[in-house]
């Protein structure tokens, strides 16, 4: 075994990664094969990009080698995410952001991607500067406040510039919308005391909605698919949808 294979054996990933020699990062998700829908740009010379909630930073790192310049945007530490009250109490560490992850795919890669520890309700141009193209994937649902987030992310987003996000959505609550016959309806289900976290799960109208809210116009609707888990059936549905800060 290798040294960078023993140290990502060592570690638990949420992305599986592709590491130079053969290493692959064993994560929760594997992104690799549904990436193509995404529809990010093949080549992103000149572009600066902040990837919200990098993580272990598979898009940070993704985005560079299409020839972005990257920041990726983490919490500073686990009293920075959005509790509900009940898992607060339970004082669990399972959603303790992995620093050394980054740290040691960054140093694998010999990746220039430089990492800001900002909650995203408090990101400005002072303190992690303006992009031309910002990137939400799989946050938002996270977040109590995820049309918040996304004002406070149109602060940092170049004007003429775009923000898309790639996030969970309930498929059953765009059919409801259609059994009602209203096309445009925006739903989300409330699931704050879920054990994963998460808070909000709108249907794809509810995305849209939040960020024309938000301030941001010209939105458009990409794909819909699944993510898959790394091992076993399933995943996740997520949507992807984007738009301008005019």
């Amino acid at each position: 075994m290798t040294d960078l294979a023993g140290r990502v054996a060592a570690l638990e990933w949420y992305h599986t990664m592709d590491l130079p020699g053969g290493v692959v990062t064993p994560g929760f998700f594997d992104i690799r094969p549904v990436l193509s829908r995404y529809g990010l740009p093949s080549r992103m010379e000149g572009r600066r990009v902040l990837d919200v909630g990098t993580f272990d930073g598979f898009f940070a790192f993704e985005f560079e080698r299409r020839g972005a310049e990257v920041v990726g945007l983490d919490v500073p530490g686990v009293e920075s995410l959005d509790w509900p009250a009940p898992l607060k109490a339970k004082g669990t560490t399972r959603f303790q952001p992995r620093h050394a992850n980054f740290d040691l795919a960054r140093e694998a890669y010999g990746s220039a991607v430089r990492r800001e520890f900002v909650s995203v309700y408090d990101v400005t141009p002072e303190n992690v500067g303006t992009f031309d193209v910002v990137f939400v994937g799989s946050v938002l649902i996270h977040l109590r406040d995820p049309v918040g987030a996304l004002m406070a992310l149109r602060g940092v987003c170049k004007q003429g510039g775009e923000i898309r996000i790639v996030e969970e959505f309930d498929a059953r609550l765009d059919l409801v919308a259609r059994v009602l016959g209203r096309r445009r309806v925006a739903l989300a289900r409330l699931q704050a005391l879920s054990p994963h976290l998460t808070w909000w799960v709108p249907n794809t109208n509810g995305w849209q909605h939040m960020l024309e809210a938000a301030g941001y116009t010209g939105v458009q609707r990409g794909e819909r698919f699944t993510i898959p888990f790394r091992v076993g059936k399933g995943g996740v549905p997520h949507v992807v949808l984007w738009a301008t800060n005019p």
